[in-house]
């Protein structure tokens, strides 16, 4: 191809803009499309997929000449508009006044030739769609200069919504112009980034002019309108252009590679996966009328981990929280997801009826609580009390770029915020942070005016590394003292409640600590054991009081009997006067009667507006628990009702309920395995726990594993098992 110049052009808008939402809502009201799909707010949602589209861009294709992003009067906030490379234009540059103000992209996009400046070729884009990998001018545009022109083969048949209405319509209007071309007429959009000549553009509109000036004049999405494929079409219809059939959306699965990939932000699979397994040169991530808030909430993390690199045309904003109070107040701060905002609730309840009169200033770290959830926290508060909510993802992802933060078990990424704080906060002095599993059962009057004696932060030390030198928790002990190099192992706190000494950490050499901790290889607990790392010399433990973790007492009975001296007598007195109580078991008091406290974070859920959801998530809990448990014990008793020696695999709490309940003494189940040493040897009901390597002796036809959490995964671990102990003729199961 010749040397030509290529610009990329975006529609963008910021729909938390609260003058943009007046004036939609205005219009939509006068229009009487409110709720219609028109209207859907799909269409509008900002995830600062913008700020990562342009970091593909230049990573992938630093050959664009000029960007351009049309918007409505708004700027993205991170954005130097001064930068060479890109422009801010707003509608009035391109549509007629009459058509403003307009929430219709297909009629924006209508306009873009209009541009001033606007090259000959040029790339348009939504602003989730992204460049994924390396790709030449040549990709787009022939040796001819003619656009490469994507469009996918065709699978519906009948159109079901706005979008796949004004598709047929516009090939009907094309088929009608040109007559019938079976090359085009099952073809869709190719719902990526797509390829132009300005010429053909004004060529196409001129010959259509009709339909588009019927078009730019619609401000919302309606039927019997123009499609953006028209362009496509005239082009290849004129021979102006290349066409590039691309497999069906629903067919994308199927292919080993892809050089234009499709995805709907709906997390049920890993968008990163997805993306590394096909490694495209194109890429979108649709918001959809089904994508959920937790869906959005989690795709800036998935962006900024497959587009790290700032650019240059990116402001770095100095985001720091600043205090509301004067004087003396007391600062915490927490970090939880909206499904998590009626346990807060309580705890929040639990914290105002135990104050009395101290300023506090609450900070919450996140970004999906609704405005409806928010305001039912709100009027919890009394005149003393202040509560703020901040996003802190694009302060992470700016300046700690290599930093990937991952959910890990069902822990989600909001875990690692409280590892910011000391650099977000720093004009504080003290800074506490609680979990959201927790009830305040004392004022905390003590607890912030603890001295830090020259250490760092104030933190309780982690019952469980109390009792490491127990055979069961030889990996864990492992971890502790040889991946994180912790010197004392007893000393490994709990990263539930912390309490930092902001003065007292620099933080240019905080900065670099957290950098060099994220490198471990492998995190068990991983806010948990940064934090160990970064402060283990730091540190001053303070009584279990301010921190009584409740589940070793569900999962380990015999806890206080392995305590000694000190400690001992600690746990002792903090059981009998807890001042901070940490629900640390998977059972929690909202789903389980078991939990230590539990009639106390009742007492102060019945004073919440939050009540009601709890009580209902709790008995839709419950009753799923139920359902599948009964499932799973029916399938277990099945797969035993045969003639085949059998093993179980796992003394698990599901087993012995299993056992119990159906009184099981089938003679071809021959015993359990288990690798915990403190349970070998003894009974769950008639049946022998063994260790692994009993197998030999053993010898049985099946394993079945009876571990009911991960059961897929403790699967492959056996199946390895088996095959590196050359048990090669034992079949291994699920239920």
């Amino acid at each position: 191809m010749q040397d030509i110049k290529i610009d990329l052009v975006y529609l963008w808008v910021d729909d938390k803009d609260e003058d943009w939402q007046k004036k939609r809502k205005f219009w939509a009201n006068k229009l009487g499309v409110v709720s219609s799909e028109e209207n859907n707010d799909c269409r509008y949602s900002n995830n600062d997929e913008l700020k990562y589209s342009l970091r593909s861009a230049q990573m992938y294709a630093p050959w664009i000449n000029k960007i351009f992003i049309v918007t409505d009067g708004q700027v993205p906030k991170w954005l130097d508009t001064n930068h060479p490379k890109i422009r801010i234009v707003d509608h009035k540059e391109i549509m007629p006044e009459d058509c403003l103000p307009c929430f219709n992209s297909a009629a924006i996009e209508a306009c873009i030739d209009n541009i001033p400046d606007l090259s000959e070729y040029f790339l348009y884009a939504n602003d989730d769609m992204f460049f994924a990998s390396p790709v030449e001018p040549e990709y787009f545009y022939n040796e001819d200069n003619k656009p490469i022109i994507n469009l996918r083969t065709r699978k519906w048949k009948e159109p079901n919504n706005i979008y796949t209405q004004r598709i047929l319509y516009t090939e009907d209007l094309f088929n009608k112009t040109f007559g019938k071309n079976p090359n085009l007429c099952m073809s869709d959009p190719s719902h990526c980034i797509d390829v132009y000549r300005k010429s053909s553009f004004k060529s196409c509109k001129n010959l259509f002019q009709e339909e588009f000036d019927k078009l730019i004049h619609r401000k919302f999405r309606c039927p019997n309108t123009i499609q953006r494929i028209i362009f496509s079409l005239f082009m290849i219809e004129k021979n102006q252009g290349i066409l590039k059939f691309n497999p069906p959306i629903a067919e994308q699965e199927f292919y080993n590679n892809l050089d234009n990939l499709y995805l709907k932000l709906e997390l049920k699979y890993s968008i990163e996966d997805v993306i590394k397994k096909f490694a495209p040169k194109l890429l979108c991530i649709n918001d959809t009328e089904d994508t959920r808030d937790e869906d959005r909430r989690k795709l800036k993390t998935i962006l900024a981990n497959t587009f790290p690199i700032r650019q240059s045309w990116e402001i770095v904003e100095e985001f720091t929280i600043q205090p509301v109070f004067e004087g003396d107040y007391y600062s915490i701060v927490f970090s939880f997801d909206n499904k998590y905002c009626k346990y807060f609730a309580v705890l929040l309840k639990s914290l105002i009826e135990n104050s009395h009169g101290e300023k506090f200033d609450i900070i919450v770290f996140n970004s999906d609580i609704t405005e409806n959830n928010r305001k039912l926290l709100f009027n919890m508060l009394p005149d003393n009390f202040n509560l703020r909510f901040f996003d802190i993802s694009d302060f992470i992802s700016t300046n700690f770029p290599e930093i990937k933060l991952k959910s890990i078990n069902n822990w989600s990424v909001e875990i690692y915020n409280r590892i910011f704080i000391p650099l977000l906060m720093p004009l504080y002095k003290k800074v506490l942070y609680l979990d959201t599993d927790i009830i305040i059962n004392q004022p905390l009057n003590e607890l912030f005016n603890t001295d830090f004696e020259n250490n760092q932060i104030l933190a309780v030390k982690d019952a469980t590394a109390q009792i490491l030198h127990l055979k069961e928790f030889k990996e864990r002990y492992e971890h502790i003292k040889n991946c994180l190099g912790i010197k004392n192992e007893t000393d490994y706190f709990n990263s539930g409640m912390i309490m930092f000494n902001i003065p007292a950490i620099d933080k240019r050499e905080y900065k670099y600590s957290i950098e060099q901790a994220f490198k471990q290889e492998k995190l068990l607990y991983p806010d948990q054991d940064i934090l160990n790392v970064i402060f283990e010399e730091k540190v001053k433990h303070i009584s279990n009081k301010w921190n009584l973790c409740c589940g070793i007492f569900i999962w380990n009975k015999d806890f206080i009997s392995y305590l000694k001296n000190d400690y001992l007598s600690d746990i002792e007195f903090s059981l009998e006067n807890p001042g901070i109580i940490h629900y640390t078991s998977p059972r929690k008091p909202w789903n389980s009667e078991l939990e230590l406290y539990y009639d106390l974070f009742w007492k102060y859920a019945r004073k919440t507006a939050f009540y009601e959801d709890i009580l209902y998530a709790r008995n839709k809990e419950i009753s799923i628990d139920a359902i599948v448990e009964g499932v799973k014990f029916t399938n277990l008793y099945l797969q035993i009702q045969n003639d085949k020696k059998i093993v179980f695999w796992g003394a698990s709490l599901f087993l012995e309920e299993f056992i119990r309940k159906y009184n099981i003494l089938n003679t071809n189940v021959i015993g359990i395995i288990d690798k915990n040493p403190v349970k070998q040897g003894k009974f769950l009901g008639q049946y022998k726990i063994f260790e692994p390597k009993d197998l030999s002796t053993l010898k049985p036809d099946e394993i079945i594993i009876t571990i009911v959490n991960s059961a897929r995964e403790r699967a492959l671990e056996v199946e390895e098992f088996l095959k590196t102990n050359n048990f090669i003729e034992i079949n291994v199961k699920t239920i």
